[in-house]
């Protein structure tokens, strides 16, 4: 029997309850229908959902048109971010657990995800009243999952998919298969682009110094367990408006955030300045598509390189076989390192087949004092070559 089935047939069936039960369960329905959740029921279990829509600006809707269509032309290209479906297929996925461990005594009782539509944002929250309740709980979000959807989380990878596996393991029998579906993270972009530059990478954090926007009156996510273990023992939803009012913002915040990402990372106009446009080129690079990366680069001057960013602009150059551009590079940058001057002999002596530069270079990366590893390999270079032109 199919699920949808069987949610309505156990649905029809509440009517045969006991009166007394059935007005205990009314006044629970109450309860929860004042932070807007609503009962479905399977096999005697109860969960509730909660579904809310949110307009879209007229800005946002064609940016997230802009980066699929983009996507589509990037179709032979591998990416972590990339996307090939329409935007309806995009799920923003977050979980609030009983912990922030990954043992069997952490559950997951929030389950949430946003959806785009035409011009607007659909968010679906599962909430889980009570452990007695979990296959309702799972069964409807897998209700409403498919694999022709992409999970687009933040850090969801490691933490809220693995904790939906275990859950999903644990009741296998009495649920639905798990769908295999493309997994977007956006924690691991978000690090390669401002690790080095914020105090950390959490998602309040991103939010406000990047996407330039503070929250307030909101409640903090670590209290998140407290507070539902609270409601376990008094019963009360209205303990959980704070959380599930949070755990709402998170999923609408990564749609927009998926779409700030993915835009630096198509387009070398929206990057912000010359890091931003090296994290995009060298993560192209990473990916063996150097053609790709070649319009990043050409957008920061050298004299705004900055010198952590030089070896990997000369790497790419040399992907891209202009070797000759790669040494004039170094050769013309402002504070070249030991261990650029280390790189540029290595690219005089075997792509350029210059041994007197090569020589040159290495004699000029010696006098900078390096440390010993950087030192050890420029004398011994410098060796080599010594004894290639005396036998030459």
């Amino acid at each position: 029997m199919k699920l949808k089935h069987k949610l309505k047939r156990m649905k029809s069936g509440l009517d045969e309850k006991p009166a007394q039960q059935r007005r205990a369960l009314s006044s629970e329905v109450t309860d929860f229908s004042s932070i807007g959740f609503y009962p479905f029921y399977l096999d005697g279990e109860v969960s509730y959902r909660r579904k809310r829509e949110y307009p879209l600006s007229d800005r946002l809707v064609h940016r997230i048109q802009s980066v699929c269509s983009e996507w589509q032309k990037l179709s032979y290209c591998s990416h972590p971010l990339r996307f090939h479906d329409q935007p309806e297929n995009l799920l923003f996925f977050d979980t609030e657990t009983t912990g922030l461990a990954s043992g069997a005594g952490t559950k997951i009782f929030l389950i949430g995800y946003a959806r785009l539509k035409k011009d607007s944002m659909e968010v679906t929250q599962h909430l889980l009243t009570g452990p007695e309740h979990e296959q309702a709980f799972l069964a409807g979000f897998l209700d409403d999952f498919a694999e022709s959807d992409t999970i687009v989380s933040y850090n969801g990878k490691s933490f809220d998919w693995p904790q939906v596996k275990s859950r999903h393991a644990f009741l296998r029998e009495r649920l639905p298969l798990l769908p295999e579906t493309g997994h977007i993270d956006l924690l691991h972009a978000a690090r390669r682009f401002w690790k080095d530059r914020l105090p950390s990478c959490r998602l309040s954090i991103i939010e406000e110094h990047i996407l330039q926007k503070k929250r307030t009156d909101d409640t903090p996510g670590n209290l998140a367990p407290l507070l539902y273990f609270e409601y376990l023992e008094n019963g009360d939803p209205l303990r959980l408006a704070g959380v599930v009012d949070h755990h709402d913002h998170d999923v609408r915040v990564l749609a927009e955030l998926y779409v700030h990402i993915a835009e630096k990372v198509l387009f070398p106009e929206r990057a912000a300045d010359a890091k931003e446009l090296s994290a995009s080129a060298r993560w192209w690079d990473y990916l063996r598509h150097p053609e790709q990366a070649v319009p990043f680069w050409d957008r920061i001057p050298a004299v705004h390189l900055p010198q952590e960013e030089l070896l990997p602009k000369v790497k790419h150059l040399q992907r891209m076989r202009q070797y000759e551009s790669a040494s004039k590079l170094i050769r013309s940058y402002p504070a070249p390192s030991a261990k650029h001057y280390e790189e540029l002999a290595k690219i005089e002596e075997r792509r350029l087949k210059n041994r007197h530069a090569a020589l040159e270079a290495v004699q000029k990366g010696l006098k900078l004092n390096p440390d010993p590893a950087v030192a050890a390999k420029l004398i011994k270079r410098k060796q080599r070559l010594e004894r290639s032109a005396l036998s030459g």
